[in-house]
């Protein structure tokens, strides 16, 4: 129990910019220790629990909490009248019609990455769907045995060694960091539909906005713990890590 409490000492320590010294012999090496950056290390001398490359994590905290008000008076009661007064059944053709607008994104990044079976799976579902499934409402596709495969930019420019960068809270979107970020607005604007007014568009992308979120369960400062943006962090790097990773396996 002593050990326990000196390890959760020193990680509330760590993680309010605590700095701690402490003399560790040849043979203690591999204990745990908080290095003079107030990261929390572990013993293996590779793992790091709270470590991160977010050299704009003041802004990232202002943008993280405007993003939780936004979400309290405005994103949460408009995606629970959305639930509210729209079926499931009509939901879902919603989330399959903006689904069904990245396969094509899709098919694109499997050419670049060479991935020719997201290439004929991205463009055999998009025909499908499109088709047969009513403009995308329905997702006829996966009924017949076809997966989806999704493939971003994001995932082309790891396969071909570009750094992820700075972490990144995107006001509205949340978690990023610089290269997906730019995914997200190369993607955006690749988008099938355009109705050649920026309103126009930015009022449809809301409404995308809105279906997500109604099928988001993440709820801001629900996690019970004061570190709540460090964990968020933490879930987010190791998510896109573990992406990346499975993405370069193929």
């Amino acid at each position: 129990m002593k050990k326990i409490f000196i390890l959760i000492t020193l990680l509330f320590m760590g993680c309010t910019g605590v700095k701690v010294k402490e003399k560790v012999s040849s043979d203690k090496a591999e204990k745990i220790f908080i290095v003079k950056s107030s990261k929390l290390h572990l013993n293996d001398g590779k793992s790091h629990i709270m470590d991160a490359y977010d050299p704009f994590e003041p802004l990232n905290r202002r943008i993280y909490y405007f993003n939780y008000q936004f979400d309290k008076w405005v994103g949460l009661p408009v995606s629970d009248s959305y639930k509210f007064f729209l079926p499931q059944t009509a939901r879902t053709g919603v989330g399959n019609f903006f689904s069904n607008l990245y396969e094509p994104i899709s098919a694109i990044n499997g050419v670049l990455i060479l991935d020719y079976k997201a290439v004929f799976t991205g463009i055999g579902r998009f025909f499908i769907n499109t088709t047969i499934g009513v403009a995308g409402l329905f997702d006829v596709a996966t009924l017949i045995n076809i997966p989806k495969r999704e493939l971003t930019l994001n995932d082309t420019l790891a396969v071909y060694g570009v750094k992820d960068g700075p972490y990144l809270i995107l006001p509205f979107l949340g978690p990023s960091d610089l290269r997906n970020a730019g995914s997200r607005l190369t993607t955006f604007a690749l988008n099938p539909i355009h109705s050649g007014s920026l309103e126009t568009d930015l009022v449809i992308k809301g409404v995308e906005g809105v279906d997500t979120r109604s099928r988001t369960d993440f709820r801001y400062y629900s996690l019970g713990t004061p570190f709540e943006y460090e964990v968020v962090r933490l879930l987010y790097l190791k998510s896109m890590e573990i992406r990346e990773t499975n993405i370069k396996k193929i």
